[in-house]
């Protein structure tokens, strides 16, 4: 693997000071070593990182690839898609505007959004800013993520719109359950509440005081001269990614969730104004010291142990933004954030005054392992190796979800003929919440449309009795998923679809969709 970029004045190996004996004194981790090990381990096209410790970048590279189709080299100052990262700056805004006495975390939403509704009637009263922010809703996992995943334009009226017609699968308040769609609607309460978008917002009250002079609030505000790196994904059974589809790429209505694209240098800025107690580096606040620990508190009780080694963590708790968890004995402020083809992680340690990020191009772990390494390796812990572990686990995972997909697509031995001829299944199905997948033919065969997106849009090819599996085109998504339909004297009245394999990612939320047909 070809070293491609380490920026000359890094500390890459022992801190200056020495004892007297001539034994290095704080002796800084093998950054360099470690992030190659990462990427051997999930064989990455393509990782910038940057960590900070008391106030010094001690570690900025990138190595492998941009993009895989050009050869273009992944270089420091390309703009890194953060993902879910931006969650932390929609929380962010919204404390600013806490401040001037224009939001309140716990006013309903509908003192911002007078349309706003969920499913219940009750929930939808009593629904508050705070709970937009804090996966508590009631929803399943990712629910709705169609409306803007894998590609759509669906603005924040669209997703307001939908939300009443998503059925929760917990009662509200109950449960952890991530979600996209809450934090889209989050942005529009900034911008109602402050007048101006929540990009324009953003750009003036967060990136300019805090320095972060390179980051975009979404692809299409970068400056000309800037360049993006490149996601990519992998076809089952293929060795080499692939540039995912530039139509992926996250939408200026969905940024709030997840569009904010940045260098790993000014993501070592915003670390550090959080390390020093949420202060740019000239001392001002843009948000007060109150409002700072509230983001900070945490709300929503998370499923312990699944993202750490046992023992490493015994606590999570997801806050206004952050994940706000106990690793090695001591505070860990974090989140990770996943594109198509992209990946990235983001951990503040503030009592020990680091900062990690790392980011990836391709949809794998290689990102959070290495930060998580990274930050075992500072504090100098359990010294677990989580790459290799990490690595294993992954390799492991990936042949078993081959295997599973290939078994799942092959029709049964014994499968049952479609029970009406194939022109019975064409027409309109329409689902309250995503609106219509056309059903047609062509060449001989029964075709799938959805109408929110140009990439899901394929062959149906006959499974068993009336189920059918959909073939994607773009095979690197992942995501064929079987369509099931409903007959009913001798007519075909509703369609249901749910995702083939276990790999397909949670934000293809087939199975959230009720398909009536209406033509």
């Amino acid at each position: 693997m070809k070293k491609l970029a380490i920026a000359s004045s890094l500390a890459l190996g022992l801190a200056a000071c020495a004892t007297p004996s001539g034994e290095p004194e704080n002796a800084l981790p093998d950054f360099e070593g470690e992030a190659l090990r990462a990427m051997e381990a999930f064989d990455a096209t393509g990782m910038a990182a940057a960590i900070t410790v008391d106030g010094e970048v001690v570690f900025q590279a990138a190595y492998g690839k941009a993009d895989e189709g050009t050869d273009a080299p992944l270089t420091e100052d390309m703009l890194l898609p953060v993902a879910s990262i931006s969650k932390a700056f929609t929380t962010t805004a919204l404390a600013i505007l806490v401040d001037r006495g224009l939001v309140e975390w716990d006013a309903p939403v509908r003192t911002y959004i007078p349309e706003f509704a969920m499913y219940d009637p009750w929930v939808s009263e009593h629904f508050t800013v705070r709970d937009a922010l804090t996966h508590r809703s009631g929803l399943p996992l990712g629910a709705g993520d169609l409306l803007f995943w894998p590609d759509s334009y669906s603005t924040a009226g669209d997703i307001i719109a939908a939300l009443p017609h998503l059925r929760p699968s917990t009662e509200f308040r109950a449960a952890y359950a991530y979600d996209n769609l809450l934090y889209i609607v989050a942005g529009e309460i900034v911008a109602r509440a402050s007048g101006e978008s929540w990009a324009d917002f953003v750009r003036a009250e967060i990136f300019e005081p805090v320095g972060l002079e390179e980051c975009a609030t979404d692809y299409t505000r970068m400056r000309d001269e800037q360049t993006l790196m490149t996601g990519h994904e992998r076809a089952p059974g293929e060795e080499e990614g692939v540039p995912v589809d530039e139509r992926t790429l996250f939408k200026p209505e969905h940024a709030a969730a997840a569009g904010l694209v940045c260098p790993a240098s000014d993501m070592m800025i915003w670390a550090q104004f959080w390390l020093d107690g949420a202060e740019t580096k000239d001392g001002e606040r843009i948000i007060s010291e109150k409002q700072a620990r509230e983001l900070w508190t945490g709300v929503t009780p998370k499923r312990s142990g699944g993202s750490f080694n046992a023992g490493a963590s015994h606590m999570q708790l997801y806050a206004l933004g952050w994940n706000i968890t106990d690793f090695e004995g001591t505070l860990m402020v974090s989140h990770s954030g996943g594109a198509p083809g992209v990946t990235s992680n983001f951990i503040l340690l503030p009592e020990k005054n680091i900062g990690i990020f790392a980011s990836s191009n391709d949809y794998r772990g290689t990102a959070s392992t290495f930060t998580t390494q990274i930050a075992d390796d500072l504090l100098g812990g359990r010294q677990y190796d989580y790459i290799a572990a990490s690595g294993e686990r992954f390799a492991k995972s990936i042949a078993e979800a081959q295997a599973a997909l290939a078994g799942a697509v092959s029709p049964p031995t014994d499968a049952a003929a479609p029970s009406l001829p194939l022109a019975a299944y064409t027409g309109v199905y329409r689902d309250a919440w995503y609106g219509d997948v056309t059903i047609s033919m062509k060449d001989g065969k029964l075709f799938i449309d959805m109408s929110r997106s140009e990439i899901l849009d394929g062959s149906l090819s006959h499974y068993d009795g009336d189920r059918f599996v959909a073939f994607w085109p773009d095979r690197s998504l992942k995501a064929d998923a079987f369509v099931t339909f409903t007959e009913e004297d001798g007519k075909i009245t509703r369609m249901a679809m749910e995702a083939v394999s276990d790999i397909t990612d949670f934000s293809y939320d087939f199975h959230d969709l009720d398909l009536v047909r209406v033509d």
